[in-house]
């Protein structure tokens, strides 16, 4: 039995929590650091230095192993209470100078009945320069928490925080927590290379594995033979292939490919005497990544029993209608760490699923999709009021005991908006369930199609008339037709009522004139791009979500579903520019062949776009960091660059902006037969899996070294993909730091969507 086989047996088809092998994971590297100089900072035995700031008791306690231990007693009851308690260790330190040392280790053991887990925030660095880390804490064991402190001040540290999540308690738990606090020690280890492109002797590769008849690449900057060896399974050397030297902007490297080694099966890569884990090559690489990502969506399954996670959860919760009505927000999947929920998320996640499952050939895989989609389908359809409005952004933000009080205002503060994007999305997720659920459930498909149809025409009237959500603000034109294109040819395919068609070219006209087509009078000149509306008077670019793919896929679907329309070689150019620009643009992050993010204009920055918390400053002050980020970018001409990764203030992390593009570009290399777009939207797949400077799999449970992430309110989920790798500061090259903090290691749905959905398209 192969480890898929076993994988998919012991999981019951993902119905049962997959476990991740510890082994594979960074932080048991981490754990094992040589450790040069250590320096007690606390021991757990005395209160004097400690303050407490808000609720709780502290006191010292024997109660654990027998030793003194500071303890800290609180209450997790916390639904209804407004603003949320904290209760914040402070360790006061006296202005100690820690720059010597460059982790900080520690112990902590929350005892609690009930609960899967705990998340906690530790503060440390110099007054004004701290740095929040935040991992999640098994309950009644001993944790060992560790994290780098390289780069941050800490030459006068006052305290050291310690604040565990008051996250409610759910109805299955006792409401108290004790936390005991033991040793706070500081240390010099080997820290990890976490920001920017430089390998040195790691080896970058797809830690999942290649396809067959695609590219095979592995990178490192270190080689002492011109050689390298694949081996398989048995130890055997099956390819011998020459070490090529390339110089790029980032340095040199040594890129060892292997693609034309065509044979299937399990192998590892070795040059001098370093050597990668096993990976596979076949025609379904990513199929235990496919596996792990349902498992991650059963986790995140909301308002139902999901064992080792919680019980039942957030029954109480509804979207409230401006008139009054109320519908059950429950269900669907919990969209991130912070167990929110949205709607344009889960419709574009469900649409993903039902595509992947429409294409894949493996019965039990479609099966289990088509399951798991439906997930998202009876969300939609069940928070929809029938004229356009619905639940939209959704907070539960605590554990909840599923008693209603007649005070308890907080489950009761969603409040339903009518979007043309939000309808559009959700029309095109239900006419793809109708269709592919016809034939097992004729019931449940035609009440797909209804509502389908009723949410198209909301969307298109919301469009005409201006509506738009409070939330997300005014359309984007590119991506709001974009979608309403897709919307329409998937109930075209439905129905064959040519208006969807005379609609979608309606809408077509209007993304093509979005799109930049006329080559500009730049010093380095590219086209293709695409603005926010027919004036571009605004670039389209994203900072955290990612709809990059929704013009051009719109598009794409167009010319599918209507080969013979008097229109369809505008629509096929437009997917042709498209291509332009992706081909113009993919080379300048080599040798790793990531997808640069956006052209910006200093002169054309929507701050609309833009998360700009109230802490941070003014809007003047995050209007210049932003201008100042994108003029670390490649210069294209006066005031325009292309920068590598978005600019952003706070949401930062950047797979789904990374995604969302790739998947654009495989529903063009679709239409096109396109063989070079389809490789480049693989190797994005790659970036994620372990081809990048960290040689890390950024799927949790995935492949090799992958960090912890901030799951907050659940415990380390096999399967999740995070917000994704950041930046640092102005710079625009990765940062990939062993911190754990929100939002860039967060757990996301929407990321794993957008990652099943360019899968979709490599499945044909």
């Amino acid at each position: 039995m192969s480890n898929l086989d076993e994988l998919i047996k012991n999981s019951r088809y993902a119905h049962k929590e997959m476990k991740a092998n510890l082994e594979n994971d960074a932080e048991t590297r981490w754990l094992n650091k040589k450790v040069y100089e250590s320096r007690q900072l606390y021991q757990g035995d005395r209160i004097e230095n400690v303050e407490l700031i808000g609720t709780g008791t502290l006191e010292i306690s024997k109660d654990i192993d027998g030793k003194n231990n500071l303890l800290l007693t609180v209450n997790t009851k916390v639904e209804n209470v407004n603003p949320r308690p904290s209760a914040i260790i402070k360790i006061k330190l006296n202005r100690e100078d820690l720059s010597l040392y460059n982790r900080i280790s520690l112990w902590v053991y929350p005892k609690a009945t009930g609960y899967q887990n705990f998340y906690f925030h530790f503060n440390i660095g110099n007054n004004g320069n701290e740095q929040v880390h935040a991992p999640s804490l098994e309950p009644n064991v001993w944790n060992h928490v560790i994290w780098e402190i390289k780069d941050i001040e800490r030459d006068c540290v006052n305290y050291i925080s310690i604040n565990p999540g008051l996250m409610g308690c759910p109805p299955e738990a006792e409401p108290t927590l004790r936390v005991f606090v033991g040793d706070i020690i500081a240390e010099k280890v080997d820290v990890d290379y976490d920001e920017g492109w430089m390998l040195d002797e790691r080896i970058a590769y797809c830690h999942s594995g290649y396809f067959t008849n695609a590219n095979k690449v592995a990178l490192t900057q270190q080689a002492n033979n011109n050689v390298f060896r694949i081996y398989n399974n048995l130890n055997e050397v099956v390819f011998i292939g020459k070490v090529e030297k390339v110089i790029t902007d980032f340095g040199s490297y040594y890129k060892m490919d292997f693609s034309e080694f065509k044979k299937d099966g399990e192998y590892y890569l070795q040059i001098d005497d370093r050597r990668t884990h096993n990976f596979l090559i076949n025609d379904t690489p990513f199929a235990s990544a496919t596996w792990k990502s349902i498992n991650f969506l059963r986790m995140l399954r909301c308002g139902e029993d999901v064992p080792g996670v919680h019980s039942p959860c957030h029954l109480n919760c509804k979207s409230v209608h401006s008139d009054g009505r109320s519908v059950p927000n429950y269900g669907g999947w919990h969209d991130a760490g912070d167990v929110s929920q949205f709607e344009i998320c889960t419709a574009e996640m469900a649409h993903a699923i039902l595509d992947l499952a429409d294409k894949v050939k493996d019965i039990e895989l479609k099966e289990r999709l088509l399951e798991e989609g439906r997930v998202g389908i009876n969300w939609l359809l069940r928070t929809r009021f029938g004229d356009g409005m619905r639940a939209l952004a959704v907070t539960y933000s605590i554990w909840r005991s599923n008693i209603l009080k007649p005070d308890n205002k907080t489950v009761l503060s969603c409040v339903a908006e009518n979007g043309p994007f939000e309808n559009f999305c959700a029309t095109a997720a239900l006419a793809v369930a109708a269709r592919l659920y016809k034939e097992e459930d004729p019931i449940f498909a035609d009440w797909c199609l209804r509502a389908a149809t009723e949410d198209f025409e909301f969307a298109k009237v919301g469009y005409e008339q201006g509506i738009h959500t409070k939330r997300w603000g005014p359309n984007i034109d590119s991506q709001v037709c974009g979608e309403g294109i897709l919307a329409a040819c998937e109930l075209y395919e439905l129905t064959k009522d040519e208006l969807y068609i005379t609609i979608a070219n309606e809408y077509a006209n209007i993304v093509l004139s979005c799109q930049q087509s006329i080559m500009p009078d730049w010093e380095i000149p590219i086209r293709g791009f695409f603005y926010e509306d027919p004036n571009h008077t605004k670039l389209l670019t994203y900072e955290h979500r990612g709809h990059e793919q929704t013009p051009v896929q719109g598009l794409a679907r167009l010319c599918e579903v209507a080969p013979n329309h008097a229109h369809y070689d505008n629509w096929k150019n437009g997917l042709e520019l498209y291509r332009e620009y992706i081909l113009e643009t993919f080379n300048k992050t080599e040798p790793y062949g990531l997808l640069p993010a956006h052209v910006y204009d200093v002169n054309k920055i929507n701050m609309a776009r833009f998360t700009v918390p109230s802490t941070y400053g003014t809007q003047e002050k995050a209007f210049e960091d932003l201008k100042n980020q994108i003029r670390t970018g490649l210069k294209l001409n006066e005031g325009i660059y292309l920068r590598r990764f978005p600019i952003a203030i706070q949401r930062r992390g950047y797979h789904a902006t990374l995604l969302s593009k790739a998947k654009g570009i495989t529903s063009v290399a679709k239409v096109l037969k396109d063989k070079k777009l389809q490789q480049i939207a693989i190797d994005q797949l790659e970036w994620i899996l372990g081809k990048n400077p960290f040689a890390s799999s950024t799927m949790y449970g995935e492949g090799h070294n992958y960090h912890p992430l901030y799951v907050a309110f659940s415990k380390q989920l096999v399967g999740a993909l995070p917000v994704g790798i950041k930046t640092l500061g102005d710079h625009d090259a990765p940062y990939w730091p062993t911190i754990n903090n929100a939002v860039y290691k967060e757990i996301w749905g929407h990321t794993t969507g957008k990652f099943l959905w360019v899968l979709a398209d490599l499945c044909e």
